[in-house]
C-alpha cells in the first residue's frame, strides 16, 4: 500500500453511492419524480394537471444524465425555472420549489459504514481529504454540505467542489484539477475514488 502511495498527498472523493447514498433510492430518479414534484406543488400552493405533471416530468428527463449524459452543469435554478413556467407559477416560488424537491431525497440520507473510519484513518496518516461531485439536477452547493453534515463527515473533508461550483461533469478534468488546486497540491498527488469509471 505505501509504495502504491508514494508521492500521493491527497486523496479525492466522489460523494453518492460513494461516501454517502440516499437509502432505497434508484440512481435515476424517474420513479420518483411524481412524488418530489407533488411535495413542490404543495409548497408553492399549486395543483397542477396531469398534462403540466407530465410537462415537469419531461424537463426532468432532459436533465437526467443518467438518462441523457452532459459534460457542461446545469444550475438546478435554471431547471426548475422550467417547470415553474409549465406549472405558470411566479418566480418568487423558485427557491421554496428547490428546497422542497432536494429535501425529499435527503431524507433518505446514510453514510456507509466504513465512510467514517475511512477518512479519519486517511487524515491521521497524513493525507488532505476533497471531494468531487456530480450533483443531480444542478443541485446547490448548500444541499451537499447539509449532506455532508447530516452524513457525520463534514469536519473530515478539507474541499468541496460539486459540479456546479466547476462548471462541468465528470470525467472533464477541469473538476480534478480544480480540486488538486484547492487542496493546495499538484494532480499527480492526488488520487481519485468513486463508483463509476
Amino acid at each position: 500500500m505505501k509504495t502504491c502511495l508514494r508521492g500521493i498527498r491527497a486523496v479525492g472523493f466522489d460523494l453518492g453511492e460513494t461516501l454517502l447514498t440516499y437509502r432505497d433510492t434508484p440512481l435515476s430518479w424517474v420513479s420518483l419524480y411524481r412524488a418530489a414534484l407533488t411535495s413542490v406543488a404543495g409548497v408553492c400552493n399549486s395543483s397542477p394537471i396531469e398534462e403540466q405533471f407530465l410537462a415537469a416530468e419531461a424537463i426532468l428527463v432532459e436533465y437526467n444524465t443518467r438518462l441523457n449524459p452532459r459534460i457542461k452543469e446545469i444550475p438546478a435554478e435554471e431547471i426548475f425555472r422550467h417547470i415553474l413556467n409549465e406549472w405558470q407559477l411566479p418566480s418568487d416560488v423558485l427557491p421554496a420549489a428547490i428546497e422542497v424537491f432536494f429535501r425529499f431525497f435527503q431524507q433518505r440520507l446514510i453514510a456507509y459504514d466504513e465512510t467514517c473510519a475511512t477518512l479519519t484513518t486517511l487524515r491521521e496518516r497524513g493525507f488532505k481529504i476533497g471531494v468531487l461531485t456530480d450533483v443531480p439536477y444542478g443541485m446547490p452547493r448548500a444541499f451537499v454540505q447539509h449532506d455532508l453534515a447530516d452524513g457525520g463527515i463534514i469536519s473530515l473533508i478539507d474541499q468541496l467542489l460539486t459540479s456546479v461550483d466547476v462548471g462541468f461533469r465528470k470525467p472533464e478534468p477541469r473538476g480534478f484539477l480544480a480540486l488538486a488546486e484547492s487542496l493546495g497540491i499538484l494532480p499527480a498527488e492526488m488520487i481519485y475514488l468513486g463508483n463509476e469509471p
